[in-house]
C-alpha cells in the first residue's frame, strides 16, 4: 500500500473500532437489563454476569460488521470530501479504482474476521451461552438457595431456608408437587446439598414428611434422615435437547440426524444457516464498496448536503433490511437458501452502476 492507502486504511480502522465499541456498549447495556434480575435473584458473582455478556457478543458481531464498515466508510470519505481531500487526490491522478483499493483491503480483512465468527466462534458461544444460562437457572447448589425466600426449583419444588451457612442448611421447608394428586411437604431442622454427576439431592435430617392419605386425612411421617432427589425428569435434560441451527457446527448442519424428526423438519433451516455463514462476511466487503462508490459518484458541493447524508444512511438501512428479509425467505421457502447472497449481488450491481457513472472512472 502507498502512503494514501495507509492513511485511508488507518482512518477506517480507527472509526470502525470506535463504532464497534459504541454499538457493543449499547448492546451490553440492553443485555444487562435482561440478565441483572436473574443475577440478583440468584445471588451470583459478577464473573458469571460477564461470562454471559461475553458469550452473547460473538452472536451479534457478524451482523454488526457490515453496518460498522459502512458507517466507517461514510464518516471517512464524507469527511475527506468536505475537506476537499478527495478533490485533491482525484486532480493528482488518483482514479476511483485506486480510491476504492484501501476500502477493498479493509473489507477483506474484516470479512475474514467475520468469517471466523460465523464459522467457529458464534456457534460455540451461542451454545455456551445457553448451557450457562440453563446451569444458572437449574443449578441447585447451596449458594443459589437464598435465605428467607421461597426458591422455585423447576416446576415441582418450592424450597424455603431460614439459614444457609458453611455448616449447611437450617430450618428447611420443601413443597414437592411431582405427583399433582398427592403433593407432599417436607420439614427438617438441617440439610445439605449433595451434587453428583447423575443427580442433585438434598440430604435432610431430623424432620417430617406431611401428605394426604387416600382417605384425604393428613398423615405425618417422621424421619431421622431423608434423601430427596430434586433433579427433573430425564426428558427435560438440557444436554440431550434439540440444538438450534445457530448452535451447530458446519458438519452438524451438513449432516443432520436423519432419525431425528426435528432435524428432518428443519433441513431448510440448516441449508439457510450454512449459506448465511458465508454470505455475512461477503456483505462486509460488498456493502462498504457500494457506499464508497455512491459517495464517489456524487458531485462536490461546497455547502454541506444534508440530503446526501440522508441518502447514504438510507442505503445502510436498506441493505440491512434486505439482509434480514433474504435470511427469512431462505428459511421459510424450500431451496431458497441462496437468497442470502442476494444483498451482496445487489450491492455489486449497484456498485458497478455508480462507478461507471463517475466521470473520473470513465476518463481513466
Amino acid at each position: 500500500m502507498n502512503l494514501v492507502d495507509k492513511y485511508i486504511f488507518k482512518q477506517l480502522l480507527n472509526n470502525s473500532l470506535l463504532i464497534l465499541l459504541l454499538i457493543t456498549s449499547v448492546f451490553c447495556l440492553g443485555k444487562s437489563v435482561q440478565l441483572i434480575e436473574l443475577m440478583i435473584s440468584r445471588g451470583l458473582p459478577a464473573t458469571v454476569f460477564f461470562k454471559l455478556i461475553f458469550n452473547s457478543l460473538p452472536q451479534i458481531i457478524p451482523t454488526l460488521l457490515p453496518i460498522i464498515t459502512g458507517l466507517s466508510v461514510f464518516f471517512v470519505y464524507y469527511r475527506m470530501q468536505t475537506d476537499r481531500e478527495l478533490i485533491i487526490l482525484q486532480t493528482s491522478g488518483f482514479s476511483n479504482v485506486e480510491l476504492v483499493k484501501p476500502v477493498m483491503i479493509f473489507g477483506i480483512i474484516l470479512g475474514l474476521f467475520s468469517f471466523f465468527f460465523t464459522i467457529h466462534q458464534a456457534p460455540l458461544s451461542n451454545k455456551n451461552f445457553k448451557i450457562l444460562l440453563y446451569t444458572i437457572k437449574n443449578d441447585y447448589s447451596s449458594t443459589l438457595l437464598q435465605e428467607g425466600m421461597f426458591n422455585s426449583i423447576g416446576k415441582d419444588f418450592t424450597i424455603f431456608i431460614k439459614q444457609n451457612n458453611k455448616d449447611g442448611l437450617h430450618n428447611i421447608f420443601i413443597h414437592d408437587t411431582r405427583d399433582e394428586t398427592k403433593p407432599t411437604t417436607l420439614i427438617a431442622k438441617k440439610g445439605k446439598i449433595v451434587n453428583t454427576d447423575q443427580a442433585t439431592k438434598i440430604f435432610l435430617s431430623k424432620g417430617s414428611q406431611q401428605f394426604q392419605s387416600q382417605d384425604k386425612k393428613l398423615s405425618i411421617l417422621y424421619f431421622d434422615e431423608y434423601l430427596l432427589n430434586i433433579n427433573q425428569e430425564s426428558n427435560n435434560n438440557f444436554l440431550t435437547r434439540w440444538k438450534s441451527p445457530s448452535e451447530r457446527t458446519l458438519y452438524e448442519l451438513k449432516f443432520p440426524d436423519k432419525n431425528s424428526l426435528d432435524d428432518v423438519n428443519n433441513l431448510q433451516a440448516f441449508k439457510a444457516e450454512i449459506t448465511l455463514r458465508f454470505a455475512m462476511p461477503i456483505n462486509v466487503l460488498t456493502f462498504s464498496i457500494l457506499l464508497l462508490s455512491f459517495i464517489l459518484s456524487l458531485k462536490f458541493d461546497r455547502v454541506e448536503n444534508i440530503s446526501m447524508i440522508i441518502k447514504i444512511l438510507s442505503i445502510i438501512i436498506i441493505l440491512q433490511v434486505l439482509s434480514i428479509l433474504s435470511s427469512n425467505i431462505s428459511i421459510k421457502f424450500e431451496n431458497m437458501q441462496y437468497m442470502n447472497f442476494f444483498p451482496s449481488i445487489f450491492s455489486i450491481i449497484l456498485c458497478l452502476f455508480f462507478l461507471f457513472k463517475s466521470r473520473k472512472l470513465i476518463y481513466d
